[in-house]
């Protein structure tokens, strides 16, 4: 089974993939896939952090994201800094969006996070955790 990366990790590849991003246009060597920043507020701290995430666009024009965090036993600190103050902050490419996160469930959740995953990536293999789909209002589909 393949090892879900420490936080510090975690920290330092987000950090090089974020300094990548912005100095690069939106575009970045690794991960292989489009990336988003994410940008929440703290849920405890009010901190202002960002995170990159891989996304995917509904065929209804919306943009999410899914709380994987590699498969890890606990949700993403990001998730649940969302849940506790949805506005948040998403850059596409060269350009900043204020949206609001909206966390999707049962049939509807199932819905998206089948639009990406048939359920067998070793992400899901690490964890019996069921992955939060949330949905980034606001945030246009990148043309």
């Amino acid at each position: 089974m393949p090892t879900v990366p420490s936080d510090e990790e975690f920290r330092t590849y987000n950090q090089t993939v974020i300094s990548e991003f912005r100095a690069s246009h939106g575009k970045v060597s690794q991960p292989p896939f489009p990336i988003l920043l994410l940008t929440t507020t703290g849920a405890r701290t009010g901190r202002q952090t960002t995170v990159p995430l891989g996304f995917a666009v509904d065929d209804r024009g919306r943009v999410f994201v899914v709380g994987s965090k590699a498969g890890a036993p606990e949700h993403p600190a990001w998730f649940h800094n969302l849940r506790a103050n949805p506005d948040v902050t998403v850059e596409v490419g060269d350009s900043t969006y204020r949206g609001r996160a909206t966390v999707t469930a049962g049939a509807e959740r199932d819905r998206l996070y089948r639009l990406i995953s048939d359920g067998t990536s070793a992400y899901e293999q690490n964890t019996d955790r069921v992955f939060p789909v949330i949905v980034l209002e606001g945030v246009p589909a990148p043309a």
